[in-house]
């Protein structure tokens, strides 16, 4: 083939159906700072569409979400069904973005780490489906919560559980930092930074893993709040372990 007449081939960062994409340009100028992938043209392999980068993208954050994505629902956005991308000589990776945490609208990337690079971003909704505390009735700033407030109800949330409470224990010493309307989900931030626990309070230690479950008697280091990370000090082996609020007197902590 006479060099004269080959097609130049680029990169190009562009936009398609809400995903940016590094595109693969032929038979256009190359932009300022471009280069050619190394390796393209060496092998034919199969081209990567939508549905592949969307399966990836779930993947990643159910991985994420380990005994959580039990009770998650999944929704990647939809891409152009005429999106096609390179084929990649290695497995696809699949990254989310940000602080690395699920949130409703969770941005995941994914990428081809081969002998042609590119790296493609693409939205998933996160929804968990749980039972969880909702109000009884309409409650006001500042009020003081018991479980006669809240009954116990499966509901569709945005994100993970963890951002909704379940327990009613947890609501001992808890008031509003803002109005919950009636049948509104008890959700964390909806709770005033009030401490369950306090510093030099005994509580109970428990571990579970694999069916079993331990306890033990401790002293809180610090203050906490439902789901903080506080240091407690194990009176039987005086050890110091951190662990997590789960109520007024209990601090869940790994096995």
């Amino acid at each position: 083939m006479n060099p004269s007449r080959m097609r130049p081939i680029s990169l190009l960062a562009t936009t398609l159906a809400g995903a940016t994409v590094l595109t693969l340009l032929v038979g256009a100028a190359a932009p300022a700072g471009a280069t050619t992938p190394a390796g393209w043209g060496s092998r034919a392999l199969p081209s990567i569409d939508g549905g592949s980068i969307s399966r990836a993208a779930l993947l990643a954050v159910r991985r994420l979400a380990g005994r959580s994505a039990a009770t998650l629902s999944l929704t990647a956005a939809p891409l152009d069904a005429r999106l096609r991308l390179p084929g990649c000589d290695l497995p696809l990776e699949a990254f989310v973005t940000g602080d690395g945490q699920i949130h409703a609208q969770t941005t995941v990337g994914v990428r081809c780490a081969g002998a042609v690079r590119w790296t493609i971003y693409t939205s998933i909704t996160a929804e968990t489906v749980a039972p969880v505390l909702t109000a009884r009735y309409a409650l006001p700033l500042g009020a003081a919560l018991t479980a006669a407030d809240f009954q116990l109800q499966t509901r569709r949330l945005p994100g993970l559980l963890r951002n909704y409470l379940a327990d009613p224990a947890a609501l001992a010493g808890q008031r509003l930092r803002r109005p919950v309307s009636a049948g509104e989900p008890l959700s964390i931030d909806a709770l005033a930074p009030a401490p369950l626990i306090r510093r030099g309070q005994q509580v109970v230690l428990v571990a579970r893993g694999d069916g079993i479950e331990v306890r033990a008697a401790g002293i809180a280091l610090s203050d906490g709040r439902f789901s903080d990370h506080i240091r407690v000090q194990n009176l039987s082996s005086q050890r110091i372990v951190e662990g997590v609020v789960r109520s007024a007197s209990v601090v869940e902590a790994p096995l």
